[in-house]
């Protein structure tokens, strides 16, 4: 079946049931859109404090647990190997982070952070709760938790399987 694609102010009068793929109601385009909007605004937040976005995701989970294997935390953070390896590059040229060889499996190298990086905890994580709270703020306590359980929700679906695109149910 072919469908049309179009904006959302290209029919104002558009039928609800109308089988037109309309880009701003788009679930995907639309979590694609806020995700860079909060990219934006956490990067704008962190720059006076010399931390990327990308940085930023690391340095949480290190926060969470120091040393983990740059597998590992390549995994956690569910960027690409060779991304992570540029981004740790970086935070060591920063002095946030440090490698360290595993003493039983030379081929593992933990990161760990340094104290600098440690330290950058209590400065960036009300950044990031304030980033959060902006976005939020126009919501009930009803309706924030809600969009985290749809968010958490389809998250999971996608991650679980496949997507099959003739599966019309739900």
């Amino acid at each position: 079946m072919r469908r049309d694609v179009v904006r959302g102010d290209a029919q104002p009068n558009r039928d609800p049931s109308d089988e037109t793929f309309v880009i701003e109601e788009s679930p995907g385009y639309l979590a694609n859109y806020l995700a860079r909007a909060f990219a934006r605004a956490l990067a704008e937040a962190m720059a006076p404090h010399g931390v990327s976005v990308a940085q930023w995701a690391v340095l949480m989970f290190l926060w969470e647990e120091d040393g983990p294997s740059q597998t590992e935390l390549s995994r956690r953070v569910a960027i690409e190997n060779a991304t992570m390896v540029r981004t740790i590059d970086r935070m060591e040229r920063d002095n946030l982070v440090r490698r360290q060889r595993d003493t039983r499996d030379r081929r593992l190298v933990h990161v760990c952070l340094t104290d600098e990086g440690r330290a950058l905890r209590d400065v960036l994580v009300p950044l990031a709760v304030a980033v959060n709270e902006r976005a939020m703020s126009n919501l009930t306590t009803v309706e924030r938790d809600r969009a985290r359980e749809l968010m958490r929700t389809m998250s999971a679906t996608l991650t679980s399987a496949p997507v099959d695109p003739n599966n019309k149910e739900r």
